[in-house]
């Protein structure tokens, strides 16, 4: 496989592999594939949520199954949050060691502010939505405890302790483990070399791997205690800061052959995650610790097959439709749950509805998929809004922050 270097020239070409060399100044650091792995990313999280869940002790024959598979498609969806936590973990990464390249040193101050600017308005904003929003809507109420939870970015930790909750803002439990993370990250991006940078991130999958034996020894909820466990969660940045280590601005050039089979493969690695190993989901299995370690470990390897598969894409593969809906992806995450509540109230089959063989079956089906085609178009709506009017204003203060040029605005 050669790799071609996309921006800078690179302090050491190993001999055995092909390297093309750019010698003109450094430019904008953007990579529009990567915004379409992540709007992928954005719709497996999104059916994830919005697909229905089945009893399959209730069903029997030929439909059992259909549903087995479904609730597979649905559990494994989950996983889009992991391919979040890589691409994010690469980017900024990436970003920090061009910075490093061209300054000479990481500015930590100038990265939390840029951080600040692009994740915390419209987090707080729709934080404060979700509280009015419960004072209203009497099913949606927000405890206090669980506001200063999400206030101090810490949600996970207080999902994983009471639940999830049922108010619109519980996606928001990934934005807190993600800005934990990079409390700490752009720290050990000033001080370390490359070499301990690698060590940090190869010492997060074993403590994820100890995090998950405690857990599960400890009779943990699969859903809501360990999946939102930050240290479990951790391993997936560790992954996503390897691979900027390692390629060090490379791209593989891949044959369209190669890259569908990585995707493939990526998608395969997920469903067996699940498939075989439960890591997700309210069944009565309680998983044994090596159960969980290797499912997230076959996660981990499914988001970077997916992303190896898109990263260096063709661009003629690309359309610039799929690259802004990857733009606006934080919107669509933090939106979904919103439309999808709406769509539902509206359009949602009623309750003796059931997926069969009936005619009356196929009509809730119709209906169930209007209600979620009109869930994805209304979220994509407000996620448009919202990054036209809350966060392209504060994305233009953020680039004042910038060292290295990203995407534009």
């Amino acid at each position: 496989m050669a790799l071609t270097a996309i921006t800078h020239p690179l302090p050491v070409a190993e001999p055995f592999v092909s390297v093309r060399r750019t010698q003109a100044k450094p430019a904008r650091f953007y990579r529009p594939e990567l915004d379409a792995l992540r709007f992928l990313a954005f719709l497996a999280v999104f059916l994830h949520h919005t697909l229905p869940g089945f009893e399959l002790s209730h069903h029997a024959g030929h439909l059992v199954p259909i549903l087995r598979m479904e609730t597979l498609l649905k559990e494994s969806g989950s996983f889009g949050v992991c391919l979040f936590f890589l691409l994010s973990a690469y980017l900024i990464t990436e970003l920090l060691e061009r910075e490093r390249e061209q300054t000479g040193a990481v500015n930590v101050k100038s990265f939390y502010f840029r951080r600040m600017l692009r994740i915390w308005p419209l987090y707080f904003i729709f934080l404060f939505f979700g509280v009015v929003l419960g004072t209203i809507v009497h099913p949606y109420r927000i405890e206090g405890a669980r506001i200063c939870a999400f206030l101090l970015l810490a949600g996970n930790w207080y999902v994983a302790a009471v639940n999830c909750g049922g108010s619109p803002i519980a996606p928001l439990w990934s934005i807190s483990l993600e800005e934990q993370f990079y409390l700490v990250w752009p720290w050990v991006a000033k001080w370390a070399t490359r070499r301990i940078m690698f060590r940090f991130c190869l010492l997060l999958m074993p403590i994820s791997w100890l995090a998950l034996t405690l857990l599960t020894q400890a009779g943990a909820h699969v859903d809501r205690t360990i999946w939102v466990n930050s240290f479990v969660q951790f391993q997936f940045f560790g992954l996503g800061a390897l691979l900027a280590l390692t390629l060090k601005g490379r791209t593989p050039r891949l044959s369209t052959v190669s890259r569908l089979s990585l995707f493939c493969l990526g998608i395969a690695a997920w469903l067996a995650a699940q498939g075989i190993c439960h890591i997700k989901g309210d069944g009565p299995i309680v998983p044994h610790p090596h159960s969980m370690i290797i499912g997230y470990t076959l996660v981990g390897i499914g988001c970077v097959l997916l992303f190896l598969g898109f990263l260096g894409m063709p661009s003629q593969w690309l359309s610039n439709r799929l690259a802004y809906l990857g733009k606006i992806s934080y919107g669509l995450y933090v939106f979904h749950m919103v439309a999808f509540d709406i769509a539902w109230k509206a359009l949602a089959p009623s309750s003796s509805g059931n997926f069969g063989s009936t005619g009356s079956d196929f009509g809730t089906m119709i209906r169930f998929i209007s209600m979620q085609t009109c869930a994805l178009v209304g979220t994509i709506l407000l996620a448009v809004l919202s990054y036209r009017f809350i966060e392209q204003p504060f994305l233009k203060i953020k680039e004042r922050f910038a060292l290295v040029r990203s995407r534009a605005t």
